[in-house]
Protein backbone atom coordinates (compact mmCIF):
# COMPACT_ATOMS: atom_id res chain seq x y z
CA UNK A 1 0.00 0.00 0.00
CA UNK A 2 1.43 3.18 -1.07
CA UNK A 3 2.11 5.91 2.05
CA UNK A 4 0.54 9.12 2.04
CA UNK A 5 3.34 10.66 0.78
CA UNK A 6 3.94 8.27 -1.63
CA UNK A 7 0.77 9.13 -3.14
CA UNK A 8 0.76 12.89 -3.10
CA UNK A 9 3.85 12.60 -5.07
CA UNK A 10 2.61 9.97 -7.63
CA UNK A 11 -0.50 12.19 -8.27
CA UNK A 12 1.45 15.33 -8.71
CA UNK A 13 3.45 13.22 -11.67
CA UNK A 14 0.15 12.47 -13.07
CA UNK A 15 -1.20 16.13 -12.91
CA UNK A 16 2.35 17.15 -14.31
CA UNK A 17 2.32 14.83 -17.44
CA UNK A 18 -1.22 15.72 -18.13
CA UNK A 19 -0.43 19.38 -18.40
CA UNK A 20 2.94 19.30 -20.52
CA UNK A 21 1.81 16.84 -22.80
CA UNK A 22 -2.02 17.87 -23.16
CA UNK A 23 -0.91 21.89 -23.70
CA UNK A 24 1.00 21.13 -27.26
CA UNK A 25 -2.13 19.07 -28.55
CA UNK A 26 -4.69 21.91 -27.92
CA UNK A 27 -2.60 24.87 -29.38
CA UNK A 28 -1.92 22.82 -32.73
CA UNK A 29 -5.72 22.28 -33.05
CA UNK A 30 -6.75 25.78 -32.70
CA UNK A 31 -4.38 26.93 -35.64
CA UNK A 32 -5.56 24.34 -37.85
CA UNK A 33 -8.99 24.95 -37.39
CA UNK A 34 -8.62 28.38 -38.83
CA UNK A 35 -11.57 28.43 -41.05
CA UNK A 36 -11.42 30.24 -44.49
CA UNK A 37 -13.14 33.51 -43.82
CA UNK A 38 -10.26 34.00 -40.84
CA UNK A 39 -7.82 33.48 -42.93
CA UNK A 40 -9.99 35.85 -45.52
CA UNK A 41 -10.11 38.43 -43.11
CA UNK A 42 -6.27 38.11 -42.47
CA UNK A 43 -5.49 39.49 -46.04
CA UNK A 44 -5.12 43.13 -47.15
CA UNK A 45 -8.39 44.33 -48.81
CA UNK A 46 -7.95 45.58 -52.29
CA UNK A 47 -9.16 49.37 -51.84
CA UNK A 48 -11.06 51.33 -54.63
CA UNK A 49 -11.52 55.12 -53.95
CA UNK A 50 -14.23 56.50 -55.64
CA UNK A 51 -13.75 60.49 -55.44
CA UNK A 52 -16.88 62.31 -56.36
CA UNK A 53 -20.18 64.56 -55.29
CA UNK A 54 -23.56 64.00 -54.07
CA UNK A 55 -24.12 61.60 -56.39
CA UNK A 56 -21.23 59.80 -55.13
CA UNK A 57 -22.12 60.38 -51.56
CA UNK A 58 -25.83 59.06 -51.63
CA UNK A 59 -28.14 62.39 -51.50
CA UNK A 60 -31.38 61.11 -50.71
CA UNK A 61 -30.66 57.56 -50.37
CA UNK A 62 -29.04 55.75 -47.80
CA UNK A 63 -26.21 54.94 -47.32
CA UNK A 64 -26.66 50.69 -48.14
CA UNK A 65 -28.21 52.27 -51.17
CA UNK A 66 -25.78 54.10 -53.23
CA UNK A 67 -23.30 52.79 -55.79
CA UNK A 68 -20.41 52.76 -54.03
CA UNK A 69 -21.42 50.65 -51.51
CA UNK A 70 -23.40 48.32 -53.90
CA UNK A 71 -20.34 48.23 -55.88
CA UNK A 72 -18.23 46.84 -52.97
CA UNK A 73 -21.37 44.42 -52.70
CA UNK A 74 -21.13 43.23 -56.29
CA UNK A 75 -17.34 43.07 -56.43
CA UNK A 76 -16.91 40.68 -53.51
CA UNK A 77 -20.07 38.52 -54.34
CA UNK A 78 -18.54 37.69 -58.00
CA UNK A 79 -14.80 37.09 -56.29
CA UNK A 80 -13.72 33.90 -56.70
CA UNK A 81 -12.29 32.28 -53.34
CA UNK A 82 -8.86 33.35 -52.34
CA UNK A 83 -8.55 36.52 -54.23
CA UNK A 84 -8.01 39.39 -52.23
CA UNK A 85 -11.10 41.40 -51.07
CA UNK A 86 -12.66 44.62 -52.26
CA UNK A 87 -13.07 48.00 -50.28
CA UNK A 88 -14.85 50.65 -52.14
CA UNK A 89 -14.32 54.15 -50.27
CA UNK A 90 -16.86 56.32 -51.22
CA UNK A 91 -15.02 59.90 -51.13
CA UNK A 92 -17.98 61.62 -51.82
CA UNK A 93 -19.03 65.44 -51.04
CA UNK A 94 -21.78 66.89 -51.99
CA UNK A 95 -21.19 70.39 -53.84
CA UNK A 96 -17.79 69.30 -54.76
CA UNK A 97 -16.83 70.44 -57.73
CA UNK A 98 -13.61 69.72 -59.26
CA UNK A 99 -11.84 71.72 -57.63
CA UNK A 100 -12.89 70.62 -54.61
CA UNK A 101 -11.48 66.82 -55.45
CA UNK A 102 -8.10 68.71 -56.42
CA UNK A 103 -7.87 70.05 -53.19
CA UNK A 104 -9.25 66.96 -51.09
CA UNK A 105 -7.00 64.15 -52.89
CA UNK A 106 -3.86 65.30 -51.18
CA UNK A 107 -5.26 63.91 -47.88
CA UNK A 108 -6.81 60.84 -49.65
CA UNK A 109 -3.02 60.29 -51.48
CA UNK A 110 -1.97 60.05 -47.53
CA UNK A 111 -2.66 56.52 -47.24
CA UNK A 112 -2.95 55.68 -51.47
CA UNK A 113 -5.89 53.63 -52.17
CA UNK A 114 -4.89 50.60 -54.81
CA UNK A 115 -7.55 52.17 -57.38
CA UNK A 116 -8.67 55.60 -58.20
CA UNK A 117 -12.15 56.27 -60.08
CA UNK A 118 -12.75 59.95 -60.39
CA UNK A 119 -16.55 61.01 -60.51
CA UNK A 120 -16.72 64.77 -60.63
CA UNK A 121 -17.49 67.62 -62.69
CA UNK A 122 -21.42 67.61 -62.49
CA UNK A 123 -21.39 70.65 -60.50
CA UNK A 124 -18.82 72.31 -62.76
CA UNK A 125 -21.19 71.85 -65.52
CA UNK A 126 -24.31 72.81 -63.48
CA UNK A 127 -22.74 76.42 -62.35
CA UNK A 128 -20.83 77.31 -66.02
CA UNK A 129 -17.36 77.07 -64.52
CA UNK A 130 -15.21 77.03 -67.66
CA UNK A 131 -14.48 73.32 -69.63
CA UNK A 132 -10.56 74.36 -69.92
CA UNK A 133 -10.79 74.75 -66.15
CA UNK A 134 -12.63 71.81 -65.05
CA UNK A 135 -9.88 69.89 -67.45
CA UNK A 136 -6.85 70.84 -65.43
CA UNK A 137 -8.65 70.40 -62.02
CA UNK A 138 -9.32 66.84 -63.01
CA UNK A 139 -5.72 66.46 -64.72
CA UNK A 140 -4.01 67.45 -61.45
CA UNK A 141 -5.72 64.28 -59.45
CA UNK A 142 -4.48 62.14 -62.23
CA UNK A 143 -1.06 63.17 -62.35
CA UNK A 144 -1.05 63.12 -58.25
CA UNK A 145 -2.37 59.34 -58.94
CA UNK A 146 0.24 58.49 -61.40
CA UNK A 147 2.83 59.84 -59.29
CA UNK A 148 1.54 57.65 -56.32
CA UNK A 149 1.43 54.79 -59.18
CA UNK A 150 -2.34 54.76 -58.58
CA UNK A 151 -3.88 53.27 -61.64
CA UNK A 152 -6.88 56.09 -62.08
CA UNK A 153 -10.37 55.75 -64.25
CA UNK A 154 -12.23 58.73 -65.24
CA UNK A 155 -16.13 59.02 -65.54
CA UNK A 156 -17.65 61.28 -68.49
CA UNK A 157 -20.31 63.66 -67.52
CA UNK A 158 -22.92 65.12 -69.81
CA UNK A 159 -25.50 67.93 -69.24
CA UNK A 160 -29.12 68.43 -70.14
CA UNK A 161 -29.66 70.45 -73.70
CA UNK A 162 -31.01 73.45 -71.78
CA UNK A 163 -27.74 75.06 -71.05
CA UNK A 164 -27.44 75.88 -74.79
CA UNK A 165 -25.71 74.41 -78.06
CA UNK A 166 -21.89 74.94 -77.20
CA UNK A 167 -21.15 74.70 -73.38
CA UNK A 168 -22.58 71.00 -72.86
CA UNK A 169 -20.73 69.52 -76.31
CA UNK A 170 -17.34 71.29 -74.96
CA UNK A 171 -17.70 70.44 -70.85
CA UNK A 172 -19.27 66.99 -72.67
CA UNK A 173 -15.64 66.16 -74.54
CA UNK A 174 -13.10 67.15 -71.79
CA UNK A 175 -13.64 63.51 -70.25
CA UNK A 176 -12.74 62.00 -73.39
CA UNK A 177 -10.26 64.31 -74.25
CA UNK A 178 -8.28 63.86 -71.09
CA UNK A 179 -8.57 60.13 -71.02
CA UNK A 180 -6.62 60.02 -74.21
CA UNK A 181 -4.22 62.39 -73.30
CA UNK A 182 -3.07 60.87 -69.95
CA UNK A 183 -3.47 57.10 -71.00
CA UNK A 184 -6.20 56.26 -68.41
CA UNK A 185 -9.56 54.49 -69.06
CA UNK A 186 -12.88 56.11 -69.52
CA UNK A 187 -16.72 55.31 -68.39
CA UNK A 188 -18.49 57.66 -71.16
CA UNK A 189 -21.18 58.46 -68.83
CA UNK A 190 -21.58 57.61 -65.34
CA UNK A 191 -25.46 58.27 -65.58
CA UNK A 192 -26.03 56.12 -68.61
CA UNK A 193 -29.52 55.20 -68.62
CA UNK A 194 -30.23 57.30 -65.22
CA UNK A 195 -29.74 60.65 -66.17
CA UNK A 196 -32.72 62.33 -67.30
CA UNK A 197 -35.00 59.57 -66.64
CA UNK A 198 -37.51 60.73 -64.13
CA UNK A 199 -38.31 56.23 -62.60
CA UNK A 200 -34.58 56.67 -62.00
CA UNK A 201 -33.96 60.07 -60.28
CA UNK A 202 -34.99 61.67 -56.92
CA UNK A 203 -38.30 64.16 -57.20
CA UNK A 204 -35.67 66.87 -57.89
CA UNK A 205 -34.22 65.18 -61.13
CA UNK A 206 -30.73 65.31 -60.28
CA UNK A 207 -29.83 62.73 -58.09
CA UNK A 208 -30.40 58.99 -58.66
CA UNK A 209 -32.48 57.18 -56.21
CA UNK A 210 -32.29 53.59 -54.98
CA UNK A 211 -33.09 52.41 -58.54
CA UNK A 212 -30.51 54.68 -60.09
CA UNK A 213 -28.07 53.90 -58.23
CA UNK A 214 -27.99 50.01 -59.14
CA UNK A 215 -27.97 51.63 -62.62
CA UNK A 216 -25.11 53.24 -62.10
CA UNK A 217 -23.49 50.74 -60.05
CA UNK A 218 -23.66 48.19 -63.22
CA UNK A 219 -22.29 50.85 -65.15
CA UNK A 220 -19.10 51.20 -62.92
CA UNK A 221 -18.69 47.46 -62.55
CA UNK A 222 -18.77 46.59 -65.76
CA UNK A 223 -16.18 49.13 -67.03
CA UNK A 224 -14.13 48.27 -63.84
CA UNK A 225 -13.75 44.42 -64.26
CA UNK A 226 -12.22 44.90 -67.62
CA UNK A 227 -9.23 46.34 -65.79
CA UNK A 228 -9.75 44.08 -62.54
CA UNK A 229 -9.72 40.83 -65.09
CA UNK A 230 -6.45 42.32 -66.73
CA UNK A 231 -4.78 43.20 -63.74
Amino acid sequence: MLTLHKRANFWGFITLNLFFCGCPVSNQTDSNDLDSSEKQSQKKPFRILILGDSLTEGYGVSPNQCYPFLLEEKLNADNPSGQPFYEVINGGVTGSTTNGGASRIDWHMQSPPDFLIIALGGNDGLRGIPAKESKQNLKKIIMLAKQKKVPTMLAGMKLPPNYGPLYPKEFAQIFSDLAEEMKVPLIPFLLEGVGGNPMMNLPDRIHPNSEGHKVICENVYQHLIKYLSNN
